[in-house]
This record gives structure tokens, sequence and C-alpha cells, in this order.
């Protein structure tokens, strides 16, 4: 298994060449960080979702009369418009990141963006909401998908076991954000480095590689 060594951490909190495209992101939500406007959920439904390969209507209802764009006009906005996403999103910025309360507010906000974006696509939609609440505050929450699981499975010999209280949000991301919460703490407590939610997300990419 190989270890989160100090060069390893170094490198993933080094410049990306992916940090243009990020910044663009990022900067879209500060200046639209609230959702009152069609314009600006879908701007950023979009463009995270696409950018990050999750986007809202894949596979969704084949039998949906909507077009496309239909879909993100009549459907993704007014869904949004009407939920409490900017309640939830409050509650995540005024979290303390690594404390007991920080990751159950991560986890909670989590789990009803989650479940607001199934309720839209009919889908499971854990790595979306992951990585649009991400770019909402990205202080707080870890991304998610496939890929970023796969890896931090290598570190298992430094990590303890999630635990077995489900809480409340979506239970696959909780035992995630567990994980990943403890890595952090460890590269800090190892090698006096702390690692940002977008600078571990780097680290568990090269993994990957």
């Amino acid at each position: 298994m190989p270890l989160p060594t100090r060069q390893r951490i170094l490198k993933a909190m080094c410049p990306s060449a992916w940090d243009t495209a990020n910044r663009v992101l990022y900067d879209l939500c500060t200046a639209h960080p609230a959702h009152l406007h069609s314009s600006g959920i879908l701007a950023k439904v979009l463009f995270i979702g696409r950018v990050y390969a999750a986007a809202i209507e894949r596979r969704r209802n084949k039998n949906d009369d909507h077009d496309n764009d239909r879909f993100y006009i009549d459907t993704v906005a007014p869904s949004i418009l009407k939920s409490c996403i900017d309640d939830w999103i409050h509650k995540a910025r005024v979290a303390t990141p690594a404390t007991p309360d920080g990751l159950k507010t991560m986890v909670q906000v989590h789990g009803l963006v989650t479940s607001l974006f199934g309720e839209i696509s009919d889908l499971e939609k854990r790595s979306l909401a992951s990585k649009y609440l991400h770019f909402h505050v990205p202080r707080l929450f870890y991304i998610y998908d496939s890929r970023s699981v796969k890896a931090i499975r290598e570190f298992s010999d430094v990590l303890p076991r999630a635990s077995r209280s489900k809480g409340c949000g979506d239970n696959e991301y909780r035992k995630f954000a567990e994980k990943a919460t403890s890595l952090v703490k460890h590269c800090e407590s190892e090698y006096g480095l702390a690692m940002s939610p977008r600078q571990l997300d780097n680290l568990l990419l090269k993994i990957n590689e």
C-alpha cells in the first residue's frame, strides 16, 4: 500500500494544470453564491456538472419529452429555486472544517443536495452534489467520485475504518468524508502539512495516474 509521503503531499500542493479551469468555477460560485435567479443556477449546474463529468441530465429518463435545454430550464432551475439550498449552504459556510460538528454538517448538507439532485434527475447524484458543494464551500467539502474512493483505499494502512453510525445524510459520502478527514489529519500530524480539500483531491488523483 502506498503511504502519503511528504513528497507526495508537497506535489499535490503544487500548482496544477487544472488550476485555471477550477478557478473559473470557483469564481463563478463566488460571483453567484445564492440561488435566486435561473440564469446563475443554470450556469453553475451546467458548468460544474459537465467539466467534472457529472452532468445532472446524464442517463435521465428516456421517456422525458423535454430536450436537454428544456430539461434544464423547465425542471432543473425551478426545482433548485424552490428548494432551501441557500439555507443549507449557509450552514456549511459557518461550519468549522476538520471538527466533529463540521463533519456532521458536511454530511448532512451533502445528503440534502444529493436528495434534491436525485429528485430532479431520478438518478443517484452523490458525486455531482459533492462537486457542486465544493465549489460553493471549498474549505469544507471533499470531492467524491469513483476515482477518489478507489485511491483513498490505498491508504487503508494508516486510516481508521469508517464508523458504522449512518447518521443524517448519504452513507457512502459519510464514509468517504470520514476517511478523507482522517487522511488530512494524518498528513498534518505526520508532516506538518495541512491540505485543503482541493489538495487532497489532487493527491488522490495522483494515485490513479
